[in-house]
């Protein structure tokens, strides 16, 4: 054979030859692509985003307002007649009150004739007494607010420890007589109404009307001579009293007034005299008026004691008749102050 023809042969033996190491290589090739496509289609998963529902916006609370009260049914026969029965109690509107009060007194009894003004005048003043007063309420607790008003009031003072000396005891010449143990003695027994008018308001104003008996027991010892020539300023008054009264309470403190008017049923005249009541008659023929103020500052330590500190005035007038016929009736006016400081208890 001739060089050409076996270079020939040889070129297409290594033709033949790398065509097939190329066959397998390319069915590789395209099993490890088919096999990485088929695995990037079962690993890579679309985004969950894209079919995911959208969310939901979340509920908002219920209102909790309360709902409105209904509407309030107008009051049978049968109900109460007032809502504010069952409130506890303020301090000016006791079940029982009961005080006891150290106090400091004065009298003046004073006598004109005729032109000459305090002819006969006789003063005590400075003198110690002590007073009690209880004031009960039985009807505080019933529903119906017009009986819960009605109270009873008792009061009782006494003066002790004390002595007169006065020059002015004489009737007809400036002797001085000795000194005498006195006694100076007030009780009285009475209805009193009370009536709250600010149920609702934080400085409670409790307004009272009352009317009561009354009884003044102004005596000396029986050592002091009642002669014709002595006329001693004694006093047994029997009195109505009818008035007005008010408390009002700010925070722990409580204030305190009253008016009365004095209305006598028996007047003593003193031991050598007569009482005229013709000539100048008080009002219904009384044979004495008169009139009597009280004022008080209360101070709450406790919800169940007070410490009061009060102030009285008392005055009374009358007539008496003249020692010649003829002339003009004596005037009289007897009248006492009184201040005192204690505790009261309330229940």
């Amino acid at each position: 054979m001739s060089p050409k023809f076996l270079g020939i042969v040889s070129l297409l033996a290594l033709f033949v030859a790398s065509s097939a190491q190329a066959e397998p290589r390319k069915k590789g090739r395209g099993k490890g692509r088919s096999t990485k496509t088929d695995s990037s289609m079962t690993m890579v998963a679309p985004p969950s985003s894209l079919f995911d529902p959208p969310p939901v916006a979340p509920t908002p609370p219920p209102d909790l307002k309360p709902s409105p009260p209904p509407p309030e049914s107008a009051p049978s026969a049968d109900s109460p007649p007032d809502a504010d029965a069952d409130r506890p109690r303020i301090s000016l509107l006791p079940l029982v009150l009961v005080g006891v009060e150290p106090r400091w007194e004065g009298r003046v009894f004073r006598q004109s004739e005729g032109m000459q003004r305090d002819l006969r005048r006789y003063g005590a003043l400075g003198y110690p007494s002590v007073a009690l007063t209880a004031d009960l309420y039985p009807l505080a607790n019933l529903k119906s607010k017009f009986l819960r008003g009605f109270g009873v009031t008792l009061q009782f003072s006494r003066a002790f420890g004390f002595e007169s000396d006065s020059a002015r005891l004489a009737a007809f010449e400036e002797s001085r007589t000795p000194p005498v143990d006195t006694s100076f003695m007030r009780y009285a027994v009475g209805l009193r109404y009370r009536i709250h008018t600010n149920p609702e308001s934080e400085t409670p104003l409790v307004l009272g009307i009352s009317a009561s008996l009354r009884r003044w027991a102004f005596a000396f010892a029986p050592e002091l001579p009642l002669g014709p020539d002595l006329e001693v300023p004694t006093a047994d008054y029997q009195l109505g009293r009818f008035g007005f009264d008010a408390g009002l309470e700010v925070r722990k403190v409580t204030f305190y007034a009253a008016a009365y008017y004095l209305h006598a049923f028996s007047v003593a005249a003193p031991n050598t005299r007569k009482l005229d009541t013709a000539t100048h008659p008080y009002l219904a023929n009384a044979p004495a008026m008169g009139g009597e103020f009280r004022g008080a500052v209360g101070v709450r330590l406790a919800p169940w004691i007070e410490l009061r500190l009060s102030v009285e005035y008392a005055i009374t007038a009358f007539h008496l008749k003249a020692l010649q016929e003829g002339d003009p009736p004596d005037r009289v006016l007897d009248s006492y102050l009184s201040a005192g400081l204690g505790p009261y208890v309330n229940f």
